[in-house]
């Protein structure tokens, strides 16, 4: 009997080991992956400084953390979401550097090229010129930290701040 026994699990281990292994399981909560999330690696965080004059505005450091004038903000994901310090998702750039707002919509692009549509006016632009400085802005603003790669990270946190206060006022979707 022990050798029938020796046998059948035997058996059931080599048949096991030539058919494909069955697709995992997955729970009922688990919804399946969207189709528009945006990738890990949408964003590049390291630390970097918006400065006016000398004064920092802004700050952003390599573990996402987001703040202004000394006061924590919150998160900012390299998946491109913003959270706030309650763990709520605030803002989010899509993967294609949108973020969508009631009156218009705001458009980053990798080069950190910042473009605010709103219907029937012209469009605001805001982008970095080669010593860091914010060129489009009302203010002298410049960043210190800012690389190739990072121009896109600068300019969202640059203007995370105000997208959280229109968010406040109800225009940001």
């Amino acid at each position: 009997m022990k050798t029938a026994r020796g046998l059948v699990l035997s058996a059931l281990v080599l048949a096991g080991g030539c058919a494909p292994a069955p697709p995992p399981a997955r729970a009922e909560s688990d919804a399946p992956p969207a189709r528009n999330a945006p990738p890990e690696d949408l964003l590049v965080l390291a630390d970097l400084r918006v400065l006016r004059g000398d004064e920092p505005v802004v700050m952003l450091y390599r573990n996402g953390l987001l703040v202004e004038h000394g006061e924590t903000l919150g998160t900012l994901h390299s998946n491109g979401f913003f959270v706030d310090l309650g763990g709520t998702i605030e803002i989010r750039l899509s993967s294609d550097g949108t973020v969508p707002t009631r009156s218009g919509t705001l458009i980053i692009d990798e080069g950190g090229t910042a473009t605010f549509r709103l219907p029937e006016v012209e469009p605001e632009v805001l982008r970095f010129d080669a010593e860091g400085r914010v060129a489009g802005a009302k203010t002298p603003l410049r960043v210190e930290g800012l690389t190739p790669r990072m121009r896109r990270t600068a300019m969202f946190a640059l203007l995370l701040p105000d997208l959280l206060r229109l968010r406040r006022h109800d225009t940001i979707k």
